[in-house]
């Protein structure tokens, strides 16, 4: 079963604030790739036997598209720049795409095989 990688990026473009604009292709082909592998991911996540793939799925993948370039983002630059005049710092970004993508995760509880491992009685 696989995920509609076009409404992924549609979604990823809105949490993310990522519009294609044509000036910066190598930002852009990094994104793509990123929602297709997030897509590929999820899908594999998904409980065999769903009848189609729930919206939640999609929402999923686009916010662990933007948790991960959140991180690469973070990863190339630094955290904080000054001067004796100016101070700028780059802010949370990646925490709150994190926060984002915990959310999506929960919202898909029912739709996702379990990855954790459980010890206990039936």
């Amino acid at each position: 079963m696989e995920i509609g990688v076009e409404r992924v990026v549609e979604k990823f473009q809105r949490y993310a604030g990522e519009a294609p604009d044509g000036e910066d292709v190598a930002r852009e082909r990094l994104c793509q790739a990123l929602c297709d592998e997030c897509a590929a991911a999820v899908a594999e996540l998904l409980r065999p036997g769903l009848e189609e793939i729930p919206e939640a799925a999609e929402a999923l993948a686009a916010a662990e598209a933007f948790y991960q370039l959140a991180l690469l983002d973070q990863a190339a630059g630094p955290e904080v720049v000054s001067s004796p005049e100016l101070k700028m710092e780059l802010g949370r970004r990646a925490e709150y795409a994190a926060m984002l993508r915990e959310e999506k995760r929960r919202a898909c509880r029912g739709f996702l095989r379990e990855e954790g491992f459980y010890f206990g009685q039936a």
